[in-house]
């Protein structure tokens, strides 16, 4: 036999020895292929919800300027949470108060105003009750009524029982860590069984920690705005926040013919309660002062902090001898309601004067120049009645 009719056999007889060792080594290489394909795909729906995550994050932090109210921020965090979670379906947002209790302060698929009602001790949470000594890392919850049922007490079980609270079958709970401290948690609710995953515990690790940068510049911003518009001392609007408002006030007035009373205040002897006191106690005369001028208006009404001790308010829709009668037993409440200072009687007195749109002028700097001129008056004669005190 020629030798390359030889070698053809023995290249045959090769083969079929080693068919079965061919057939394996083929079945390993499909096996390896399919394994790094399956690879390949879960690599990639990661990418992707990395990028949807990336993306939610960005319009959260655009939101942080545009949202002012913190509930409407966590409502925006929740609905985004629950969109990139599959299988999430409802949500809450809870803050962690200063007693340790859990309050609900924004949900998804619940009743807000139910929720609010209801507080949560630390000690009955998913997370607690998972690792209470780390609570750093979510969780997964499955059967939540039996789960709640073995943690809540009686009182609170019943008040979520009620309101239908308990009526899912998973949750992903994420704490929310600002400082290293815990700043309070989010719940992602499923109404199917078994609904969360490991990959989700990472998603909402990996969000977790973003959220919490977010939030924090968000309280950043609050105080930004806060003391862009309000007197810290008082708590009430500044005079350059007032005076934003007074043009939209003044608008409305005119496009719906309505009628308002500017009220200017000044305490009276002020100088004298510093000297003799210090400026703290002048600082607490001064808070009292606005405490019941707050306590005394309408909330539809404006009242804000004009100057040192001087203060405006516009009142709406009321005659001027309603607002006189008003004004009237405000005085004569902190005539009978004296602050206590070392033992003495510090007693919060003050001038005030009112003019009226549209009846005695359209010209919102006119009215506050004569309410002001009024207020000198009132507060002439009141020290003339008193000797002559330093007012």
């Amino acid at each position: 036999m020629p030798k390359k009719h030889k070698n053809h056999f023995a290249n045959i007889w090769y083969f079929f020895y080693n068919f079965e060792t061919i057939l394996r080594n083929y079945e390993r290489l499909i096996n390896s292929q399919n394994i790094l394909l399956k690879k390949y795909a879960l690599i990639n729906n990661k990418l992707k919800n990395t990028n949807q995550i990336k993306e939610m994050m960005l319009e959260v932090s655009n939101s942080i300027i545009e949202i002012d109210n913190t509930e409407k921020f966590f409502n925006l965090i929740l609905e985004k949470l629950i969109d990139i979670v599959d299988d999430g379906h409802k949500g809450s947002f809870l803050v962690l108060n200063k007693d340790n209790y859990l309050e609900y302060k924004a949900s998804i698929g619940f009743n807000i105003n139910d929720l609010k009602k209801i507080k949560i001790k630390l000690e009955e949470t998913f997370l607690w009750k998972k690792s209470p000594q780390n609570i750093s890392k979510p969780c997964i919850i499955d059967d939540i009524r039996s789960f709640n049922s073995n943690s809540l007490n009686k009182k609170s079980f019943n008040a979520l029982d009620d309101i239908e609270a308990l009526n899912i079958k998973t949750t992903l709970s994420t704490p929310v860590i600002i400082d290293d401290k815990l700043y309070g948690m989010i719940n992602i609710d499923s109404l199917r069984k078994n609904a969360f995953n490991e990959d989700d515990l990472l998603i909402a690790e990996y969000f977790s920690n973003q959220i919490s940068i977010a939030i924090k510049n968000h309280q950043l911003i609050e105080k930004i705005l806060y003391l862009s518009r309000y007197d810290s001392l008082t708590n009430t609007y500044n005079r350059c926040y007032f005076e934003e408002i007074v043009k939209n006030v003044y608008r409305k007035a005119i496009r719906y013919n309505e009628m308002f009373s500017i009220v200017m205040f000044d305490l009276n002897n002020l100088k004298n309660t510093n000297d003799t006191f210090g400026h703290v106690v002048g600082d607490m005369v001064i808070s009292r002062f606005s405490e019941v001028i707050k306590d005394n208006i309408r909330e539809s009404d404006l009242f804000a902090r004009y100057g040192g001790d001087e203060f405006i308010a516009i009142f709406f829709n009321s005659n001027p001898t309603d607002i006189e009668n008003r004004l009237s037993n405000i005085v004569n409440y902190c005539n009978y309601h004296p602050l206590k200072v070392e033992g003495k009687d510090v007693y919060v007195s003050f001038s005030y004067g009112i003019s009226h749109f549209p009846e005695e002028s359209e010209d919102i700097d006119f009215l506050i120049k004569l309410a002001d001129k009024r207020m000198y008056k009132y507060k002439k004669e009141f020290k003339a009645k008193y000797n002559n005190l330093d007012f």
